[in-house]
């Protein structure tokens, strides 16, 4: 039986990445398109990419959570532009956006 392992992410961000137990019987991903299918379904349905993937090598897990990572920033510096040019006594929801975007008043 080979290693599987496993990228842990929520709140959008990466808890862990670390091997598998050894019985845990999964399908993983064999190729870029799959798992990044699976990252935008998670996102599109709950607005963030918190999930299980499973990786059949360690340096394919590592360059998933650095991605992961990647895109977090992203999104935190995007928050963050909005929030600079808000103007003063504006309001701003996150939730009204998953993507980032503000709700001014």
């Amino acid at each position: 039986m080979t290693d599987i392992y496993v990228v842990v992410v929520k709140h959008n961000m990466v808890t862990a990445l670390e091997r598998a137990a050894a019985s845990v019987n999964v399908p993983v991903p064999q190729t870029k398109l799959e798992i990044g299918t699976r990252l935008a379904e998670n996102y599109r349905a709950n607005g963030c990419i918190d999930g299980e993937y499973y990786f059949d090598n360690a340096q394919r897990a590592k360059i998933f959570a650095t991605l992961c990572l990647e895109f977090t920033r992203a999104l935190v510096d995007k928050r963050l532009e909005v929030l600079k040019a808000l103007a003063i006594g504006a309001a701003y929801n996150a939730t009204a956006d998953s993507r980032g975007g503000s709700t001014q008043e």
